[in-house]
């Protein structure tokens, strides 16, 4: 059998984004060969399902035993590109690049500290004239404002907290912080940055969530969501797709409140619609034109998700 010209790893494939990944791959380009891998065996992990091979192994480990894993594993199956899924892989990924044996599917390391640094967004994002939440101390609690306590580094919704008490401070890890809870509506954008300069963007208001995934969400135009994407693309020359997150106090102001340097299993949501934000990835890392795959069939929309079930294995 003639051998793949292109061969994707896919780390932390169990992941909604993993999936999305590896079903787009199948359907767009089923010449090109996939490998995943994850702490998961194949039958419990959906993307494998697609893969020539799965590799079921470890968590992720920020260290030089890693590099060496992942190396062995892209000399053995012929890898050309590596897509790592989780944000804090992605920065290691980002800043180990010229050591890893194959092509890095990262932004630049610059972009993906800053997404992992949630305590410094109010600074970094106001240089870049983008609004995010001030940080609060316990007078501000205890005077009654409520906050979101978060760790620097996490991701997902992990290590959140919502605080309304000056002594649930106390019981905090040592490294968390405290930003003040916007009361509005909390806004996604998907965003891929074009050759021209330009920035297409998708963004879809959260209508319903679900064990911290949305099921039900609202896409239409935010030119206040746009006008950040075009500053995060010029500020850290991003040539790659990423989304943010943003609350509204309900009324005018919009405030960024985290930032992942990679699309979301929610960016599923936004291809509904047009915006085909994984296949255009794929075509675009691959030499091939995006063509339509970025367009908006409708400038508002209703979108809803739900679950797909597979067989993965007999016993």
């Amino acid at each position: 059998m003639t051998p793949s010209r292109h061969v994707l790893l896919i780390t932390a494939a169990g992941t909604g984004v993993g999936w999305a990944y590896a079903l787009t791959l199948s359907q767009q380009f089923p010449e090109a060969g996939l490998v995943t891998a994850d702490t998961n065996p194949a039958a419990w992990c959906s993307a494998a399902q697609f893969a020539k091979h799965h590799e079921h192994w470890a968590s992720f480990t920020a260290d030089a035993a890693y590099i060496e894993r992942l190396n062995a594993l892209v000399k053995q199956h012929g890898v050309t590109h590596y897509l790592p899924i989780i944000d804090p892989e992605i920065d290691f990924a980002a800043r180990h690049r010229a050591e890893i044996a194959c092509e890095v599917l990262a932004p630049a390391s610059n972009f993906t500290a800053l997404a992992l640094a949630k305590d410094r967004y109010h600074a970094e994002l106001g240089r870049l004239g983008i609004d995010s939440p001030r940080t609060l101390s316990r007078a501000d609690i205890a005077a009654g404002q409520v906050g979101i306590a978060k760790c620097p580094g996490s991701f997902g919704g992990r290590a959140t907290w919502r605080i309304e008490r000056p002594e649930q401070l106390d019981a905090l890890p040592a490294n968390a912080f405290v930003q003040e809870c916007l009361p509005g509506s909390e806004f996604t954008a998907d965003c891929f940055p074009l050759a021209d300069g330009s920035v297409f963007v998708s963004v879809r208001e959260r209508v319903e969530t679900k064990s911290g995934v949305c099921t039900k969400a609202r896409i239409a135009p935010n030119p206040t969501m746009q006008d950040m994407a075009e500053r995060l693309v010029r500020g850290y020359g991003l040539r790659t797709p990423f989304c943010f997150q943003a609350m509204s106090d309900g009324a005018a102001r919009l405030a960024v409140t985290d930032i992942n340097p990679r699309l979301g299993a929610g960016t599923l949501m936004s291809a509904a619609n047009g915006g085909d934000f994984f296949g255009a990835h794929l075509a675009s890392v691959f030499g091939t034109p995006v063509g339509d795959r970025l367009q908006r069939h409708h400038e508002r929309c209703s979108v809803t998700r739900q679950y797909v079930e597979l067989l993965t294995a007999t016993e």
